[in-house]
């Protein structure tokens, strides 16, 4: 049994301000909650570097030479690869509670933030958050950390004002372990005030969107909740088998569900049905399946069906990219997995588990090309990390790659 924390129902919060930064929020704790916002000590989590990222396009478990693979092709040309400029600028070491390091799960970057979750591998529930401010991209800045207790958070985003979270918790005070929370901010720091929990159903709360509302999907036996976004409570609920994530973006809310690959596509200004199709893919179970809407389509991280990419309005599968032969790359089928997938203008970055971190790129921005329109996308290469640990998580904008690294804590690349 994971140990129980004490519910937070009738406690007040205590909180410990820090004198760091007079005009900032400062250090807060309660029973459950601990934030950090002082920058020496978070400071000391981060190195900066100025490190360039080579791309392999040899033995990266693609053929020698260019194959077409339904609407995509895998090109090992060293020229090709030397077009991009990859600059590491810096690293962050993941948390740690008690002395148990937690493993970095998801990213997600809105505007000049990018917020990072962690969890716990196995028992325990234990979880983190991280803020970082990224208006500067050679200079990214921790600015605010908050640890939790007897919870696991899987997932995070923010609208700027608020953050959140995707989570599973040991609290027998909720009727299932899976649950959406809210931590506010104050500029780019956490804290306590305005802090509120959701109870939703199935085992683990499994991701979490940001559009006209909030949407939270939660996994076997779970659904879609469609959450307000000023009261924080679930507002409907959509059942839906193995919900693994959800995306909102141009008038449409999309989930990716598992076992079998479906991905269900609604209208975001009544959740009225748009469609639901079946993908290849998504099959192995309790898997990560993450989802991207970009230029009316959905761009699916489909386990060992590799990157899906299918129109959001009829289903039509429109590219596609393969995930990379375990064999030939002297691994395990089980450790080789596609789990995510970020879209800037023509580029991809894939997560592939354990092999690694991908980079593709479309013949033109995929934002600009018509959710019919066959996408050509061609295999670039693996990006080259001296110490890079099986990647959960990969999230792109405005040329800023971060990488989450499950054990080995973030990767902030510039890409040019």
């Amino acid at each position: 049994m994971r140990r129980l924390a004490i519910a937070l129902t009738g406690l007040v919060a205590l909180v410990h301000l820090s004198c760091s930064d007079a005009s900032g929020p400062g250090d807060q704790a309660n029973s459950r909650i601990s934030i950090t916002n002082n920058a020496s000590t978070l400071a000391s989590r981060v190195t900066y570097l100025d490190t360039s990222i080579p791309i392999d396009s040899a033995h990266v478990g693609y053929p020698t030479a260019p194959v077409p693979f339904a609407s995509a092709t895998v090109s090992r040309s060293s020229a090709a690869s030397q077009a991009f400029n990859l600059q590491l600028k810096a690293e962050v070491a993941p948390p740690s509670i008690g002395g148990q390091v937690l493993q970095a799960t998801s990213v997600s970057i809105v505007g000049n933030l990018a917020v990072v979750s962690y969890n716990m591998v196995g028992n325990p529930y234990l979880g983190g958050v991280d803020v970082i401010d990224i208006s500067n991209k050679n200079h990214p800045v921790l600015t605010s950390e908050a640890l939790f207790q007897n919870t696991d958070v899987s997932a995070v985003t923010t609208s700027g004002v608020n953050v959140y979270l995707a989570e599973a918790t040991g609290d027998t005070g909720f009727a299932a372990p899976a649950v959406f929370e809210v931590v506010k901010l104050v500029g780019n720091q956490l804290v306590l005030t305005g802090n509120t929990r959701t109870g939703l159903s199935s085992f683990a709360a499994t991701s979490v969107a940001y559009g006209t509302s909030v949407y939270a999907t939660s996994g076997d036996a779970g659904s879609l909740f469609v959450i307000d976004p000023t009261l924080f409570t679930v507002t409907s609920s959509i059942a839906l088998h193995d919900a693994r994530w959800v995306a909102a973006g141009g008038g449409q809310v999309a989930v990716v569900q598992g076992t079998p690959g479906t991905l269900d596509v609604y209208s975001e200004s009544n959740m009225s049905v748009v469609g639901s199709w079946p993908f290849k893919g998504a099959d192995i179970a309790q898997s990560k399946s993450q989802l991207e809407l970009v230029g009316g389509k959905a761009f699916i991280a489909a386990g060992d069906s590799g990157v899906q990419v299918l129109s959001a309005s009829t289903g039509a599968v429109v590219g596609s990219v393969p995930r990379p032969n375990p064999d030939s790359l002297g691994l395990s089928p089980s450790v080789v997995v596609t789990n995510a997938v970020a879209i800037d203008q023509d580029l991809m970055f894939i997560s592939n588990g354990e092999a690694g971190v991908y980079l593709a790129q479309g013949s033109q921005a995929f934002s600009t090309t018509g959710s019919e329109t066959q996408q050509t996308i061609t295999m670039r290469g693996k990006l080259r990390f001296g110490n890079l640990q099986s990647v959960n998580h990969v999230a792109l904008q405005s040329g800023l790659l971060i990488i989450a690294a499950g054990l080995g804590g973030l990767k902030i690349v510039q890409v040019n």
